[in-house]
């Protein structure tokens, strides 16, 4: 009963001799340990350098586990045994060094010591830029291995050691996740495919916008297999994400909107994935023509509702460039050209639907007034045929399906006022 809140006789803490006493005075003890261990010293030598760097280890954010040393202590009361507690005071028993290291103070001070010493790895990586296909060869990284260093102070402080402590700081090579020959082996070379189309330097916010999309698609990689998502890659043309009010199509009508140009971007891209040979997986037409490219060879746009997809089924990686140059929006696809095939792309019409005639009446205009104020556009239903070479062979044709443009209504107005 008498030891039952005391340390059993023979315990010592590192050359403290604490047998017989209350876990209170432990505590006191404890305390009076923990101050002065804290002004120890640790010294860290850097891997191949002439100096040392001296911390105390309060510095560096070691302090002991009091609670934990007392919950030891008290751990040898249970069970009571009498020849183990004799044993106990006859031999004597040491209770180990347990100390913690405060994570954050720990890394503050490898973070210093890691400046003009550590870098990271960087990535080999391959853009193009104005045109031209670039190439940044890979580098190693160099770090110290934290979990290790903070591993083996802990283990040279279970033994309560002499002080000062040395430790030598071991860096680790870090590598980088791609490097050059993972680039080389993409197969991107040069050019397959330039396409291009303009646009009226005169909108604004068309403009802008058009300049925003293309900024977002610009260097994108499409490894062999991907799937390639205008709208996963550019997001809502929202006015929240920079877009501006210019024109789209809403129903076979011009009407303001954001984002508007941004399909001039999709139908652009759409038709150098054609030349380039590319599966495609998701397509839309526009509801009427438009004015940068011919019928069957458009791509229209809706955030979560039309995409444009396609697929990288040839044996390369694919980078996409996208270029805004004056009025001119050019799409660039690198890869390989050796390994690429020709080709050509044809449109034709099926049938055609004349303009429907709509009458306007004014009533403030005579019987004889008579004005054409909408012009009208024929309707009407074409095709698109892919067509693939081989050394200027002719290998195998594609149907792309038939897209039907409606046709626009020509709008009259006749005067109902009487003559007299």
């Amino acid at each position: 009963f008498y030891f039952q809140e005391r340390a059993p006789l023979g315990t010592f803490i590192g050359e403290s001799y604490v047998g017989g006493k209350t876990y209170g005075e432990i505590e006191t003890i404890l305390k009076e340990m923990k101050e002065n261990m804290e002004r120890e010293m640790i010294y860290l030598y850097p891997d191949q350098e002439d100096i040392y760097l001296n911390y105390s280890l309060a510095e560096i954010g070691i302090t002991i586990e009091q609670e934990k040393i007392i919950e030891e202590i008290r751990h040898l009361n249970q069970p009571f045994n009498y020849l183990c507690k004799l044993q106990t005071a006859l031999k004597g028993v040491i209770i180990p060094g347990l100390f913690k290291i405060k994570s954050v103070r720990f890394e503050s001070v490898l973070a210093e010591i890691k400046k003009g010493r550590c870098f990271p790895p960087e990535d080999a990586e391959i853009w193009a830029e104005e045109g031209v296909l670039k190439y940044r060869p890979h580098k190693i990284g160099k770090s110290i291995d934290e979990k290790k260093l903070s591993a083996e102070i802990l283990q040279r402080l279970y033994h309560w050691p002499s002080f000062p402590l040395t430790f030598q700081l071991e860096t680790e090579v870090l590598f980088p996740a791609r490097k050059i020959s993972d680039i080389m082996n993409m197969g991107i070379k040069d050019k397959i495919v330039t396409f291009s189309t303009f646009f009226d330097d005169s909108s604004l916010n068309r403009n802008h916008n058009i300049s925003l999309a293309a900024k977002a698609l610009d260097n994108i990689l499409l490894s062999k297999g991907k799937i390639f998502s205008f709208n996963e890659l550019v997001g809502e043309a929202s006015l929240s994400s920079g877009y501006r009010e210019a024109p789209i199509i809403v129903n076979e009508e011009l009407v303001m909107g954001p984002g508007g140009g941004i399909c001039q971007v999709s139908s652009t891209i759409y038709n150098a994935a054609l030349l380039s040979g590319l599966a495609i997986e998701e397509r839309h037409h526009h509801s009427i023509p438009v004015t940068y490219l011919p019928p069957g060879l458009d791509a229209t746009i809706a955030y979560n509702y039309l995409d444009l997809k396609f697929r990288n089924n040839l044996p390369f990686d694919i980078l996409l460039h996208m270029q805004v140059l004056g009025n001119e929006l050019r799409a660039i696809f690198f890869g390989d050209p050796s390994r690429s095939l020709e080709v050509e792309v044809i449109t034709r019409k099926l049938s055609s639907i004349p303009p429907p005639v709509h009458y306007r009446e004014l009533s403030d205009k005579p019987s004889s007034y008579r004005e054409i104020i909408q012009a009208g556009r024929e309707g009407f239903t074409v095709e698109t045929i892919r067509i693939f070479f081989k050394d200027g062979v002719e290998i195998s044709r594609e149907s792309l399906g038939q897209d039907h443009y409606a046709p626009r209504p020509e709008i009259r107005a006749v005067g109902v006022l009487s003559e007299e």
